[in-house]
């Protein structure tokens, strides 16, 4: 069975419910405070792992993050490359949600930014030619991680949230499959295109050996999997949004079981509605509070055949 690896972030989530955001010089009372689970690694490896997938995760907390670890224990996720650093607190968010559902985020690394390379490298060596690796842009190393990587020839799935321009740093021919959304899009291709259809050819001429996932929130997801096969859009499942946080991270855990699946079978059929069932994890994700507690099961998600499949 292929395996998935992810160099990935894990983060205490400090949610407060707030009626907007946050101003310059204001002081705002929160209607309610929520502590989660969270950060990019944590989330994708979860979605994945409950998505059927054999996933271990590789990261560092502080001495304050030992739940975190019991937790991805129990969910079954292969922790022995998870590390413990008494000198540093575990990263950790506080999260602003308003009424629409919308969030903003502040972000402090701790932990996240501890990864070792030697770890990195032993937990490498334990995977085989074609596994897959997951990366986002919540640690550090990013770059030493790809060519690592790719020198194993392992497949590199690269997911650049949140972005900085350091991302454009980045050993990027060495990424495999680039999920972004429109603003990691625009980031990389250095232009402020509108049309979805200009970025996802944008970014075919920038990565032209890449599997590519747009994300387009509302409006759904546009995918170009490979030169020579028409790119192809999904729509997004109409739900009432309570908590968009960790939807993204759920479809990209949901996502690399799609990818796994195709390259095993060479079915684009089989693609599709693997890829439909990541757009209905996502969907019912937003629908739940918190990252964590909002991601799916597998067993929980049917998506009706269409006419036709």
């Amino acid at each position: 069975m292929t395996r998935l690896l992810n160099i990935g972030s894990i983060n205490i989530d400090y949610v407060y419910q707030v009626p907007h955001f946050l101003r310059a010089g204001e002081t705002l009372e929160a209607a309610n405070r929520a502590i989660f689970m969270g950060g990019k690694g944590l989330n994708q490896s979860v979605a994945a792992k409950r998505s059927g997938l054999d996933v271990i995760h590789l990261g560092v907390l502080g001495a304050d993050g030992a739940f975190l670890r019991d937790f991805m224990q129990t969910e079954g996720i292969d922790v022995r490359f998870l590390k413990t650093d008494n000198t540093l607190p575990t990263g950790h968010t506080v999260i602003q949600v308003t009424p629409d559902a919308e969030n903003a985020i502040l972000y402090f690394a701790g932990t996240n930014h501890a990864i070792d390379r030697e770890l990195v490298k032993k937990a490498l060596q334990t995977l085989s030619p074609g596994d897959f690796v997951l990366m986002q842009n919540e640690v550090n190393d990013v770059a030493f991680f790809l060519n690592e990587a790719k020198k194993l020839g392992l497949v590199t799935v690269f997911n650049p949230a949140p972005y900085s321009p350091e991302v454009l740093n980045y050993p990027l021919d060495k990424v495999d499959v680039l999920i972004v959304n429109e603003t990691e899009a625009r980031g990389i291709l250095g232009a402020d295109l509108e049309d979805d259809d200009e970025i996802l050819k944008s970014l075919r001429e920038r990565f032209p050996h890449a599997a590519i996932f747009l994300t387009l929130g509302k409006k759904g997801m546009k995918c170009d999997l490979k030169k020579g096969l028409a790119p192809m859009s999904f729509e997004a499942f109409k739900v009432k949004a309570v908590d968009t946080t960790g939807a993204g991270d759920t479809f990209v855990g949901y996502a690399v079981r799609a990818l796994m699946t195709y390259r095993e079978t060479k079915d684009i059929k089989v693609f599709k509605k693997e890829i439909e069932t990541a757009m209905l994890a996502a969907a019912t994700s937003v629908t739940r509070e918190g990252a964590v507690p909002s991601i799916p099961k597998i067993n929980e998600l049917t998506v009706a055949p269409k006419t036709g499949d």
